[in-house]
C-alpha cells in the first residue's frame, strides 16, 4: 500500500537515495521572498510503533549571500568517502560535499541526566563483580544503538548556461568515473566539465531548443540528450562527435511526440549488460493522445519494445538498481511500476500525489532496507509539488503454506474425478 512518509515545507524538485535507508530531497521557493525556504534535506527511513516514517538528519539552506535560488535538478555520486552533489541553481551548477558518519546513541534515563543535559555520575556500589557485566552491557548497547550524522559543505560552482532569456540549467549528470559531469539547459548546449577544476572540456550545440534531460551510459563513452525540438541525440563523450539520433517508432507519426527522459538499467543485475529506457509524451497536448514507455538496445540504440502507459502525461522516470523494475510518474500525481524485461505494468496507484510527480528514486534493496521496509521486491520514493514524499512498495509474490497447497491438490483431483464420472467415463 502506497503511503506518504513525510511532508516538507518547500516544493521538492530533486530526490536521490543516499544509501539503503537515507534519501535526499532538495527544492524551494526560489528568489521570491515569500517565506518558502530553499533547502536540501536528508531523511532516514525508520519504524516508529510499526509505522514507517522519515526523520530529518540534515537540513541546509542553499541561500548564499545574494544568491537566493532553489535546486531544480541535481546529480549525486559517492566515491567511498564522501558524497558529491552537483546542483542546478538558475544558470549555475553548484557543488556540495556531504559526509556521513555513524554516532553512538546513549540511552539516558531520568536518573542519568541532569536538567542541563550533562550525564550524572553514578554512585559506586563497591562490587567489582557487578561492575564488569554492567560495563559490558553498556558497551554492547552503544554498539547496537547508532544513528547517522550528516554534514554538508558548499564548494565551488560555475555558470553552465548562457541563454539571453530564461537562462536556466535544466539537467546534470555525472560520468561513471566521477571526474566529469555533463550539463544541459535552455540554450540547447551540452557541456562537459572537469571536477574539481570546473574547467569546461566540451561544448556541443546539441539542440535548437532547450534540453530537458541528459544521461550518460554505464561505460561513460556516450551521452544522450533529449530536447524540446523533439529530438534525442547520442554523442561521443571523448570528442563531442555526433553518433546518431534516436529513431522512435512507437507512434504512426513520431514527430507528434518528444522524448521526456531516458535512463539506463542493468539487465538482471549484470553490470556488464544494460538497456536504455525512455518515456515519450505528446509534443502538443491533445485530447486522446497516449504517453509511451520504450526499451532500447544500448549498443545500436534501436528500440526493441514500446507500450502505452495511458492518457496521463508522464513527468518522471526511474530504473531500479538491479534493473528489474521501471517506475514512471505522471502530471496528475499517479505512479506506476513496470517489469523491465517485458514492460508489463504490475502496479499502479492513481493520485499518489495531488499534483504532478517531480521525481522518483528506487531504494536499494539490501538487508538493512528490508529490516525497515519488510521483505519487498522493490520500493520507490516519489516527490511532488504538493510537498509530499511518498513510498510505493512492490511486494514479493505471495507464497502459500504447504497444507493449503496439499488441500488444493486433493480438491482438484476430486473435481476431475467427479467431472469424468458425470460424463460417464470409467475411472
Amino acid at each position: 500500500m502506497a503511503a506518504h512518509v513525510v511532508h516538507v515545507d518547500f516544493p521538492p524538485y530533486v530526490l536521490k537515495c543516499v544509501d539503503e535507508t537515507h534519501f535526499l530531497v532538495a527544492g524551494g521557493g526560489g528568489p521570491v521572498r515569500s517565506g518558502v525556504p530553499n533547502v536540501v534535506e536528508v531523511f532516514q527511513l525508520q519504524r516508529e510503533s510499526g509505522r514507517l516514517v522519515a526523520e530529518s538528519k540534515l537540513r541546509q539552506s542553499t541561500d548564499h549571500e545574494d544568491d537566493r535560488s532553489a535546486i531544480m535538478n541535481a546529480a549525486l555520486r559517492y566515491d567511498g568517502k564522501e558524497y558529491l552533489l552537483a546542483a542546478g541553481q538558475d544558470d549555475r551548477c553548484q557543488l556540495y560535499s556531504m559526509t556521513k558518519k555513524e554516532v553512538a546513541v546513549e540511552d539516558l534515563g531520568a536518573d542519568d541526566a541532569k536538567g542541563d543535559g550533562h550525564v550524572r555520575k553514578r554512585k559506586k556500589d563497591g562490587s567489582s563483580k557487578n561492575k564488569e557485566p554492567a560495563q559490558k552491557h553498556q558497551e554492547q548497547n552503544k554498539e547496537e544503538r547508532k544513528t547517522s550524522e550528516f554534514t554538508v559543505e558548499r564548494l565551488s560552482g560555475c555558470q553552465t548556461n548562457f541563454a539571453e532569456k530564461e537562462n536556466y540549467q535544466k539537467a546534470v549528470c555525472f560520468m561513471p568515473n566521477g571526474c566529469f559531469f555533463v550539463t544541459g539547459g535552455t540554450d540547447g548546449h551540452l557541456r562537459i566539465w572537469a571536477y574539481p577544476s570546473m574547467n569546461k572540456t566540451l561544448d556541443i550545440e546539441a539542440h535548437t531548443k532547450e534540453i530537458d534531460d541528459i544521461i550518460v551510459n554505464p561505460l561513460g563513452n556516450r551521452v544522450i540528450s533529449s530536447g524540446r525540438d523533439c529530438l534525442a541525440r547520442v554523442w561521443q563523450t571523448s570528442d563531442g562527435s555526433h553518433v546518431c539520433d534516436l529513431q522512435w517508432n512507437g507512434y504512426k507519426d513520431p514527430k507528434q511526440y518528444r522524448f521526456r527522459a531516458c535512463r539506463f538499467g542493468f539487465l538482471d543485475g549484470d553490470q556488464t549488460q544494460s538497456a536504455m529506457f525512455s518515456i515519450h509524451i505528446p509534443a502538443v497536448q491533445k485530447k486522446g493522445l497516449h504517453s509511451y514507455l520504450s526499451k532500447w538496445n544500448d549498443s545500436d540504440f534501436k528500440p526493441t519494445k514500446t507500450v502505452s502507459t495511458g492518457k496521463e502525461i508522464l513527468s518522471a522516470l526511474a530504473v531500479s538498481h538491479n534493473g528489474h523494475f521501471i517506475a514512471v510518474g505522471t502530471m496528475t500525481g499517479s505512479v506506476s511500476v513496470y517489469i523491465s524485461f517485458s514492460l508489463l505494468r504490475i502496479k499502479c496507484v492513481k493520485n499518489q500525489h495531488n499534483i504532478f510527480v517531480t521525481g522518483l528514486s528506487f531504494i536499494p534493496m539490501t538487508r538493512s532496507s528490508r529490516e525497515v521496509l519488510g521483505d519487498l521486491d522493490a520500493a520507490v520514493l516519489s516527490i511532488s509539488a504538493d510537498k509530499g514524499v511518498g513510498i510505493f512498495p512492490v511486494e514479493n509474490p505471495r507464497s502459500y503454506p504447504m497444507w493449503i497447497v496439499f488441500i488444493g491438490a486433493i480438491f482438484l483431483i476430486v473435481l476431475i474425478m467427479a467431472l469424468l464420472a458425470a460424463f460417464g467415463m470409467d475411472i
